[in-house]
């Protein structure tokens, strides 16, 4: 099976989180990281959105790091996940995956 990865993975960075647009194809099928994120703190101010931290937020560099977002500081407000696309109608497999590893094995299993 031919894969061509265009992001390949971030050291410490499994989770979708790290990841925007496409990440890996083959003939028939493509990995794209796909959605918003957004996390806010208790007063509901954003505080990271994807790449961006906005002042006084957290740093996150790696899936560690994500352990911050803990439902009692900071909030999911929006997040993003993994899906695969069919190359030829544009439809995806009908399942989201949030893990770079696991998405990726399932591209190579079914593309």
């Amino acid at each position: 099976m031919n894969v061509k990865i265009h992001q390949p993975k971030v050291k410490g960075c499994d989770d979708s989180f790290f990841y925007d647009g496409l990440i890996a194809e083959t003939k028939k099928l493509s990995l794209f990281a796909v959605g918003e994120i957004r996390i806010i703190d208790n007063e509901g101010n954003t505080v990271h959105d994807g790449y961006k931290e906005r002042g006084d937020g957290i740093t996150i560099k790696n899936d560690k790091d994500l352990e911050k977002v803990d439902g009692e500081s900071y909030f999911w407000n929006m997040n993003n996940w993994f899906e695969i696309v069919d190359n030829k109608d544009g439809n995806d497999l009908g399942a989201v995956w949030f893990s770079y590893d696991e998405a990726l094995e399932i591209l190579k299993k079914e593309g």
